[in-house]
């Protein structure tokens, strides 16, 4: 069975696009839904995109959501979406996962906040999305998506089912984690966008923590209205988690389509390292001059104390965890996949004054940004400086040089966690060898507005988001 060419339509349409035609009546959310279902079946056991599928409730909601609009009860632009929550966001009466044999069939009672928030804007769940165990590691037992791109690259990690669930038509927009770019890192080669708001404005809640510090909760689209349009569903202040800020929610999607000539644009320089990737340089160049072409003021800068974000998030992230994940080393070391095993044991020897001595690089951070912000608008930066590698391959040879990719990865991201500052990475073009490359877009504290117009006028004087995976999902 193929999807047919309108059902093709209906599943890689913005969720702006779909969620006019579903408010005009056009399209009904059963008839996306349905298309979105059809497209899982025939791909999802290839592709390992979702852990667990929900049909029978994501045609219930869709038959709710279709009957509030004919009887003219449309909510929003969310009402009728189909959407999916990475494998660490509880559901009640859903099995969730963590994609770890823990506890792998584990259904909880309540909903996350933020699912419990898309669920109150009218979006519709298809289905749990595949992670990296516990946000953490792969886990044979759970084996990976398939890059839609190129199934021989990996899909990253650790949201790597949203990532690909949303490159492959296969959902609209998915929530995923980020701790040090989990959301990002898939966005980055899947040539899709993945927001991270500031820390604490979209509640935590019902997510599986990995890091008490770091944790963010992300939104992974086509667009960046799309994830603009997310987070205005999901934000907001939330007693339930005690780091939710109160910091009001703005009209996130206000500045998008505004002329962005005159602002002040940072392109990092020097980001972490020096091994950059020649086809990721040359897009970063391009999209500098793409800024400069719309009236804005692109200036070279260097961060502060990225050549520190490594050994200070591994400092923070790998202690936390240990902390998280105490009962679990000691009562079930034996269920836990290898690369989680080795990562927990690593929590618990890094000595506490390595923890606190990375608190006050973090601080540091913090204050060199909060300089960085009373001269610049928006920084750019690349996704990653490597294209995407290939499955099983840890490093990339850059110049001659041999590299770790996971360490440039975590690099280019998170100081962004570290700090707690809004990023998001959108297409910004591809590599020689046809594979997505990532243009990363920062923002100050709570002011993911104006980040998203920066984005958005970026999309909108390029195409990268328009292009689809060659004959996606096989």
């Amino acid at each position: 069975m193929t999807t047919t060419a309108s059902n093709m339509e209906l599943c890689f349409m913005s969720i702006d696009e779909l969620g006019r035609q579903i408010r005009s009546k056009e399209v009904s959310p059963i008839e996306v839904t349905e298309a979105v279902l059809e497209r899982i079946q025939q791909h999802n056991e290839e592709m390992r995109v979702y852990i667990t599928v929900t049909a029978a409730i994501a045609l219930e909601q869709a038959k709710k959501a279709d009957e509030e609009i004919r009887a003219g009860n449309y909510i929003g632009p969310m009402h009728g979406i189909p959407v999916s929550l990475k494998d660490n966001i509880s559901t009640k009466g859903i099995r969730t996962s963590c994609a770890s044999m823990v506890a792998p069939d584990w259904v909880p009672d309540e909903d996350a906040t933020v699912y419990a928030r898309l669920r109150k804007a009218g979006a519709v769940l298809v289905g749990k999305a595949n992670l990296n165990e516990y946000a953490f590691s792969m886990n044979p037992s759970f084996p990976p998506p398939l890059n839609p791109w190129n199934y021989g690259c990996t899909p990253a990690g650790s949201s790597s089912g949203s990532g690909v669930g949303v490159a492959a038509g296969m959902v609209h927009g998915s929530i995923g984690s980020d701790t040090g770019g989990s959301g990002r890192a898939p966005a980055n080669v899947n040539g899709v966008v993945g927001l991270k708001a500031t820390y604490g404005r979209v509640s935590r809640w019902g997510v599986f923590p990995l890091s008490y510090s770091l944790d963010h909760t992300t939104m992974m689209t086509r667009t960046v209205l799309d994830s603009a349009i997310m987070l205005q569903a999901t934000a907001g202040h939330d007693p339930q988690d005690e780091n939710s800020s109160k910091e009001a929610s703005p009209n996130f999607s206000d500045k998008i389509g505004q002329d962005i000539k005159g602002m002040r644009i940072g392109l990092a320089k020097g980001f972490t390292y020096e091994d950059v990737d020649p086809d990721v340089t040359s897009a970063i160049q391009a999209a500098a001059d793409v800024f400069r072409s719309l009236g804005a003021e692109v200036k070279e800068l260097e961060l502060p104390y990225v050549k520190h974000c490594l050994n200070t998030y591994a400092a923070t992230m790998n202690p936390e965890a240990a902390t998280i994940h105490y009962h679990n080393l000691r009562e079930h070391p034996e269920k836990l996949g290898q690369g989680a095993l080795v990562r927990l044991d690593l929590g618990n020897v890094i000595p506490a004054t390595a923890y606190v001595h990375a608190q006050r690089v973090r601080k540091l951070m913090r204050d060199g940004y909060k300089e960085i912000f009373k001269s610049f608008d928006a920084i750019i930066s690349p996704g990653s400086p490597t294209r995407t590698g290939k499955v099983g391959v840890e490093t990339t040879v850059v110049d001659g040089r041999e590299v770790n990719n996971r360490e440039l990865q975590d690099g280019y991201t998170n100081t962004y966690s570290l700090t707690g500052l809004p990023a998001m990475v959108l297409p910004g073009g591809f590599s020689s060898e046809d594979t997505p490359i990532g243009l990363q877009v920062a923002g100050k504290w709570f002011d993911e507005a104006t980040m998203l117009k920066v984005a958005y006028a970026y999309e909108k004087a390029t195409d990268w988001h328009l292009r689809r995976p060659p004959n996606p999902g096989k």
